[in-house]
C-alpha cells in the first residue's frame, strides 16, 4: 500500500488543529505525547481537515495500540476519537477476538458497543446480541458463554446480561444452564471465578465413581453478594458415603482470598472430615522482587470432626515456588520448598513439617508426555487426623500419558516409597475425550480400587 493510502490519524489531527488555529491542547483529545497514534489503512480513503471526519472503503484496517479493527467500509472522526462500522467487522486485541455486525467505538477511552457478536474473550467462547466494551470489563447482552468451541456446544450458559472481568470473574444475570439444547436449571444470578488460583468448580453437574464412595453426582454453584463477596454451595451425593455437602462464604480481593467453610472435605485416600466451620485466609502468589520466586501463604482455623475426634485445628503454610525452568523445547523443571505448622486442640499436639518438591516434565512429541519427581516431608510428630496423614514422606513418582488417537489416551503413574523401598501405588489411566467432556477411568492396582471421573473438559 502506498503512502497516499495510509494515514497516521494522530498526525492528520495535528495538521487539522494547526490549519484551523484551534487553541493549544486541543490535540490532546486525539494523541497525547508519548501515546501511539491511530493507524488507518484502506483502498479508498478521504479525510477532512476541517471536521476531522474520515471515510474508508476496501480492505480497511485501523489500529490503536493493540486494538485492531478490519472491515470493508468505515467512518470515523479524529476530533471525537470515534469510529463507526455499519456492517461486518473483525475486532481483536490480546485476549479478545470478535466477529461483529456493527461497531461504535471510541479508541481514546477504549469504550464502545458492538452488535451481532461471536468470538472469544480469553478462553471463553461467547456470543451476544450486543456487547459493551470498557478498558477492564465486557458486558454481553442476551449472550452466551462456554469453553466448548463446537457450533452447537455440549454445554453453555445463556443470560440476559453477562459481565466479564478477564482473569477475574464472570457474573451472569438470569442465567440458564444448557446441556446441548436442553435447559437443565436456571439461576437469577450466577458467578464464576476466572482466577487460576481459585478453587472454583465446574458449574455443570459432575459425575463419578470410586470403589469406596460408590457412584457420585455433584453440583457446585456460586452466587455473588457484591463485587467481592459470594456465597457458594457444593452438593455431592455418593451411593455409599451418602450426602456430603459443602457451603460457605468466599471473599476475593486483589491480594488475598478469605472464606468461611462448612461441610465435608475428602483427601486422595478417601478420608473424610467435617468442618464446623473453618476460617481460611490465602494470600495471592507474591513475587519476591524481580526474582523468579513467588511466595504462597495460607492459614486456616476451625473445628474439625473425624470419627470420634473433634477439636479445633490450626494450619499455617508458607511455600516458595520457583518459576518453571525451560531446559529445552521438550523439558521443563519445577521445584519449590516450604514449611507448615499444624496445631491440634483435641490433644494439644503440634506437627512441624518441612517440605520440598522437584518435578521434571517432558513432551517429546504431540502424543507423549512423561514426568518424574521427588517429594520430601519431614515431620516433628504424627498427624492427629487420618485426613492429614502423610502416607509417603519420601516419595518418588514417575509416569507417562500417551495419546493413542484423537479420542483416547493411556497412562501409567508409579509412586515409590523411598524410605520403605517399596512401590506405594501404580495407577493405570484410560482417558476418553467425549467432545467437550472428558472421562478418566483409573485403576489403582496396589489398592485394588477403581475411580471414574466425568467432567467438562474446559470450564
Amino acid at each position: 500500500m502506498n503512502n497516499a493510502k495510509k494515514y497516521l490519524l494522530g498526525l492528520l489531527a495535528l495538521i487539522a488543529v494547526v490549519s484551523t488555529a484551534l487553541p493549544a491542547g486541543a490535540a490532546d483529545s486525539n494523541t497525547a505525547p508519548g501515546q501511539a497514534p491511530i493507524v488507518f489503512e484502506g483502498d479508498d480513503l478521504s479525510f477532512s481537515e476541517l471536521t476531522g471526519e474520515v471515510f474508508a472503503k476496501g480492505n480497511v484496517r485501523i489500529q490503536k495500540d493493540q486494538m485492531i479493527i478490519t472491515t470493508e467500509e468505515l467512518r470515523g472522526n479524529t476530533r471525537q476519537s470515534q469510529v463507526w462500522v455499519d456492517g461486518l467487522a473483525q475486532v481483536s486485541e490480546p485476549g479478545l477476538n470478535l466477529a461483529v455486525n456493527g461497531v461504535d467505538y471510541n479508541y481514546r477511552d477504549r469504550t464502545g458497543t458492538m452488535a451481532g457478536v461471536r468470538g472469544t474473550i480469553d478462553k471463553e467462547n461467547i456470543s451476544a446480541q450486543n456487547i459493551h466494551l470498557a478498558p477492564d470489563e465486557y458486558i454481553l447482552y442476551n449472550g452466551t458463554i462456554t469453553r466448548c468451541p463446537a457450533k452447537v456446544p455440549d454445554y453453555h450458559v445463556s443470560a440476559d446480561k453477562i459481565e466479564v472481568w478477564p482473569g477475574n470473574r464472570i457474573v451472569a444475570h438470569n442465567a440458564r444452564f444448557w446441556i446441548k439444547d436442553k435447559v437443565i436449571f436456571v439461576l437469577p444470578k450466577y458467578q464464576k471465578s476466572l482466577n487460576s488460583e481459585a478453587a472454583s468448580e465446574s458449574s455443570f453437574p459432575r459425575l463419578g465413581y470410586d470403589s469406596d464412595n460408590g457412584v457420585m453426582i455433584a453440583q457446585y454453584l456460586e452466587f455473588p453478594l457484591n463485587d467481592h463477596l459470594a456465597v457458594y454451595g457444593d452438593a455431592a451425593y455418593y451411593s455409599r458415603s451418602h450426602f456430603k455437602p459443602k457451603a460457605g462464604l468466599i471473599n476475593r480481593e486483589k491480594n488475598y482470598t478469605a472464606s468461611i467453610d462448612w461441610g465435608y472435605a475428602e483427601n486422595s485416600d478417601n478420608d473424610w472430615v467435617k468442618k464446623e466451620p473453618e476460617f481460611a485466609f490465602k494470600l495471592n502468589p507474591y513475587r519476591l522482587g524481580h526474582s523468579p520466586v513467588t511466595a504462597n501463604f495460607f492459614v486456616s482455623a476451625g473445628k474439625w470432626i473425624e470419627g470420634d475426634i473433634s477439636g479445633w485445628r490450626q494450619d499455617y503454610n508458607l511455600y516458595f515456588r520457583h518459576d518453571p525452568i525451560k531446559l529445552s523445547d521438550r523439558y521443563t523443571l519445577n521445584f519449590g520448598a516450604g514449611f507448615e505448622k499444624i496445631k491440634y486442640g483435641y490433644d494439644k499436639s503440634t506437627n512441624d513439617i518441612w517440605k520440598y518438591d522437584i518435578k521434571l516434565k517432558a513432551k517429546p512429541n504431540d502424543r507423549l508426555e512423561w514426568w518424574t519427581g521427588y517429594s520430601y516431608r519431614d515431620q516433628s510428630a504424627t498427624n492427629l487426623y487420618k485426613y492429614d496423614e502423610i502416607d509417603t514422606p519420601k516419595e518418588w513418582t514417575t509416569g507417562f500419558m500417551y495419546k493413542a488417537d484423537k479420542l483416547n489416551s493411556l497412562g501409567v503413574e508409579v509412586s515409590y516409597d523411598v524410605e520403605q523401598s517399596k512401590v506405594e501405588d501404580i495407577d493405570y489411566t484410560w482417558r476418553r475425550n467425549l467432545h467437550c467432556f472428558e472421562a478418566d477411568i483409573i485403576y489403582r492396582a496396589e489398592r485394588d480400587q477403581v475411580k471414574i471421573r466425568v467432567s467438562t473438559l474446559e470450564w
